[in-house]
């Protein structure tokens, strides 16, 4: 959630050192006013209409919440138990103001401020209105001309190609408008009545197909170059989105589900495309069109060209009133069409937990549920246009009667001839086909805006894990320390809490504990998947953020609980960690990792295909690769996360025998909850509710009868259990 905002120009030097700044709405009489929320160490304050209006002692404070009333809703402490009303505000600042209250509860507690974030932003900031999940781009105030000067920056390579498709459609549209010109010489000057020699008007007839045979060629021309620059760009744009992708923090991508990543870079780069080069060349195409054939028909006659044009207001007046619509049926239709996506990838991802449960028709009925939604939504849309264009076309075509009725008495009353008329009325099919084209424009530029400004969301998105400008080189050794480390997924809710050990050099340090208490979190710290909220991860006295992330990851081993592996050859899921390594290196891996034995036993040995995620094989086998992708990629530092979970005895046995290999003369860092697995450790680190609760040897937290011993004491308690069975 947001929680700093810049302050207006008056309070901008006061609220400097404000550790969080946030814009409300109301006074403390409820009505509409211009307020300003800012947080220090010291105090909180409030300002209504730029004058300090409220000011509490920040540590004072206890008991804040938010209460929701009608229409409103304000946040409330207790100041040295004494209720203090901090701030009153509309209902769509609550979110942001609850955050604020759990931010100043963690500082009072713990004396850190966590940092502002916009991961739960849900509305806009700008006009109050709900943001579509995983966007937090306001389709209401997202500035159009700022996606189109990125369209058109993006697209600067192929201006000299766009600009000589253009250039073939104007050619052929001038030639096609050229053509009633000449059917009014030939019926003027030769038919009507005849008048000149028979082989004149063959001449102009000729002219006439020539005329259509060359618009025809230029526009298939046009049309293959336009294709062609239209996929280059569309690749482009595919390119870059998952580029981004590719780029981003694992703490930005799990904002999005993988069903809405996978629309931006499909079908908004493919919306993105066809309007681009199609409906913006149509576009452009048709209103030049329009242009000329106007002018053309006011020099003609100007009194019946203006009654050509006279419905014109009334669609023009229709659309413009129907563009809120328009753009809102459009934001529901991609929204439900990526929830459609994320719900489709998760299932067929997890088609194996499906089918072991049972809940095919569970899930059909869940996809049935959702893909009616956006059956129904696409229904309403589409529904609206099949009225609209219809209704459109009549009003615009009602013209052609009124042109042909004055236009017939003008040809009765000599004012003008037969050709002139049949001329005009060939000029009718250029202004109408323009304007129906211009009808549906509001649609397409709705469409088009809604997903280049999704497209270029993520394209345009601030990281939250960045390399610094100047990056630390240096060999890395292996020692790993926190320094009063804070963290939380949610900034306002700390897993961590002022963590402090040290790994040296070649040491093995496992982390034990309860279920949910952070252990995995330390290791998303390491891995600089995440940045800490409060204090620091050196590796080597170096700052993690202070590492190039590609020079981080390199000398970073990690074998996870839950093994991936991607559908291919076994060889090549362990040349993953080294896709330059030598066929020797490879089996030198897999014979440290315990799998060479049982890999050249399968009938295509390394070669042997396994499938999604390796679903083909068991889950010894699976960790066993992993453990030989770990070797290969040959770290300083080596991260085991339950790596020997939920297996079998003889199994746990031959990975024990890889890791203990494995781990030599290496940093590992170890999360197990068969502490088994831990019998090599220099020490121990117990955690328990975020923080450090014990730390020493085996045998000094069995004497200490804490945490680590009542873990020991269930774990033995549960074998004995089993092995009774």
């Amino acid at each position: 959630m947001l929680l700093r905002y810049d302050p207006p120009e008056a309070l901008r030097e006061e609220l400097a050192n404000a550790v969080y700044i946030i814009p409300f709405d109301m006074d403390y009489e409820g009505n509409s006013a211009d307020c300003w929320c800012a947080v220090d160490e010291e105090k909180v304050r409030t300002y209504v209409n730029g004058e300090l209006a409220r000011e509490y002692q920040t540590a004072k404070l206890s008991e804040l919440i938010v209460h929701l009333s009608v229409g409103a809703a304000e946040l409330y402490a207790e100041e040295d138990g004494q209720p203090a009303l901090i701030a009153y505000f509309s209902r769509r600042h609550s979110d942001r103001f609850a955050e604020l209250a759990k931010a100043i509860k963690i500082y009072n507690e713990y004396k850190v401020w966590t940092e502002s974030t916009e991961d739960k932003e849900t509305v806009c900031p700008k006009c109050g209105r709900q943001l579509i999940r995983g966007t937090a781009v306001c389709p209401f105030c997202a500035p159009k001309g700022s996606v189109i000067g990125r369209i058109l920056k993006e697209m600067k390579p192929y201006y000299k190609g766009m600009l000589l498709v253009f250039g073939g459609y104007i050619l052929s549209s001038l030639i096609s408008i050229a053509i009633p010109v000449m059917n009014q010489r030939l019926v003027d000057n030769y038919l009507a009545p005849q008048k000149g020699p028979i082989s004149h008007a063959l001449i102009i007839v000729a002219a006439i197909f020539v005329a259509y045979i060359s618009s025809t060629l230029i526009s298939i021309y046009s049309n293959r170059r336009s294709s062609k620059i239209g996929n280059s760009f569309s690749n482009d744009l595919r390119t870059m989105s998952y580029s981004k992708i590719q780029a981003m923090s694992v703490s930005s991508i799990s904002k999005r589900t993988p069903g809405d990543l996978m629309r931006r870079i499909t079908t908004d780069t493919s919306n993105v495309q066809s309007f681009i080069t199609g409906t913006c060349q149509s576009a452009l195409l048709q209103i030049t069109t329009l242009v000329i054939v106007t002018i053309i028909m006011f020099v003609v006659n100007w009194k019946l060209a203006l009654w050509a044009y006279a419905p014109v207001p009334i669609v023009i007046f229709v659309t413009v009133q129907l563009r809120r619509i328009i753009k809102l049926r459009n934001e529901s239709m991609w929204r439900w069409a990526s929830r459609s996506n994320s719900i489709l990838y998760d299932i067929i991802r997890g088609i194996r937990v499906v089918k072991s449960f049972g809940t095919e028709k569970l899930e059909i009925e869940k996809y049935t549920k959702v893909s009616r939604k956006l059956a129904d939504v696409t229904v309403e849309n589409e529904r609206l246009w099949a009225v609209l264009i219809p209704i459109f076309g009549f009003i615009v075509g009602s013209s052609e009667f009124i042109v042909l009725y004055f236009g017939g008495k003008s040809v009765l009353g000599e004012q003008m001839t037969v050709g002139q008329l049949i001329q005009f009325v060939s000029f009718l099919g250029y202004i109408y086909s323009p304007l129906n084209t211009l009808t549906l424009l509001p649609q397409q530029l709705t469409s088009f805006f809604t997903s280049a400004s999704k497209l270029f969301e993520v394209l345009d998105e601030i990281q939250d894990v960045e390399d610094c400008e100047e990056v630390e080189d240096f060999e890395v050794v292996g020692n790993i320390k926190f320094e009063d480390v804070y963290f939380g997924y949610n900034v306002f809710e700390p897993v961590l809490k002022g963590i402090n050990f040290e790994i040296k050099p070649g040491e093995m340090v496992g982390i034990v504990g309860p279920t949910g208490v952070g252990k995995s979190t330390l290791i998303n710290l390491i891995m600089r998947f995440y940045d800490v909220t409060g204090g620091r991860v050196t590796i080597d006295g170096h700052d993690v953020r202070n590492i190039s992330q590609q020079t981080l990851r390199e000398n970073i081993g990690i074998v996870f609980q839950e093994t991936f592996l991607f559908a291919g050859t076994i060889y090549d899921n362990i040349a993953y960690a080294k896709p330059d390594a030598l066929p020797e290196e490879i089996f030198a891996a897999t014979k440290i990792a315990n799998a060479h034995e049982f890999i050249i036993k399968l009938p295509d040995g390394y070669n042997t295909k396994i499938g999604e995620n390796g679903y083909t094989m068991s889950g010894g086998e699976r960790q066993r690769i992993a453990i030989a992708r770990a070797v290969l990629r040959n770290p300083a530092i080596l991260i085991l996360d339950e790596a020997t979970a939920a297996l079998d005895t003889e199994t746990e046995h031959l990975i024990q025998e890889a890791l203990e290999r494995l781990i030599k003369g290496r940093t590992t860092f170890a999360i197990a909850h068969r502490l088994s697995t831990l019998r090599h450790a220099t020490k121990l680190v117990c955690i328990n509710k975020g923080k450090v609760a014990e730390m020493g040897t085996h045998d000094e937290l069995l004497e200490k009868k804490g945490i680590y011993y009542n873990l020991v004491m269930a774990q033995r308690q549960t074998t004995k259990m089993a092995g009774a069975k």
